[in-house]
């Protein structure tokens, strides 16, 4: 069913050719078979600074923000729970060196891929990631059959930073720098007991044509 393009060039291979791909000004359009559900709807995070995965608790130096609500139907809910879940196992993969291992469950495809090229990026234990980094914007784009799903959410990483585990000296910026603010489109999976997971991912740089609406 993911095998056609999603509305933003939907899924390049990795996280090179998606912030390659957004700087041509152009974005396939995502046609899947079969009917959307109603219009878009602004479906955002439950409040801000969700501090825990399961029994992992991030550190006190780091805040993970979902600024928007939570929408109100329960199955749109249980969709931006598994993007929000997404997020949170990426950064619980990176603080941890790669010990925690929730995102094997939580992200698929391109979008487990972009979780390991970031592990990779903090896998020196003497870095680590400190700050805030801010969830915006995010809204459910589509729905599908009730079994996939489509969401944008604006990132803003401008104040997190990569740091010197040992002294706190900021290195340099958590993400790569065309990417301190930035469109995220991911494409989800519902699973078999319910829950969501991010199958593909592509990011649009704010400086880009796609990624605009998040500068």
């Amino acid at each position: 069913m993911w095998g056609r393009r999603g509305p933003a060039a939907l899924f390049a291979a990795g996280i090179l050719t998606g912030v390659t791909a957004c700087g041509n000004g152009s974005a396939a359009v995502f046609n899947p078979a079969g009917s959307l559900s109603s219009a878009p709807v602004q479906a955002p995070l439950p409040g801000p600074g969700a501090q825990h995965l399961g029994s992992y608790r991030f550190p006190s130096g780091v805040s993970i923000d979902f600024t928007s609500p939570a929408p109100s139907d329960p199955a749109r809910r249980a969709v931006i729970t598994g993007y929000q879940d997404y997020v949170l196992a990426l950064w619980a993969a990176v603080l941890t060196h790669g010990t925690n291992t929730a995102y094997l469950r939580q992200a698929g495809g391109n979008a487990a891929g972009f979780v390991r090229r970031e592990m990779a990026r903090y896998r020196v234990p003497g870095v680590t990631v400190k700050g805030t980094i801010s969830y915006t914007g995010t809204r459910i784009a589509g729905i599908y059959f009730g079994t996939g799903a489509d969401v944008l959410s604006c990132v803003d990483a401008t104040a997190f930073h990569q740091v010197n585990a040992q002294t706190g000296a900021t290195v340099g910026p958590a993400l790569p720098t065309r990417l301190t603010r930035y469109l995220e489109n991911v494409a989800e999976g519902r699973n078999s007991d319910g829950t969501w997971s991010v199958t593909r991912l592509a990011i649009y740089p704010a400086t880009s044509t796609q990624g605009a609406m998040c500068r």
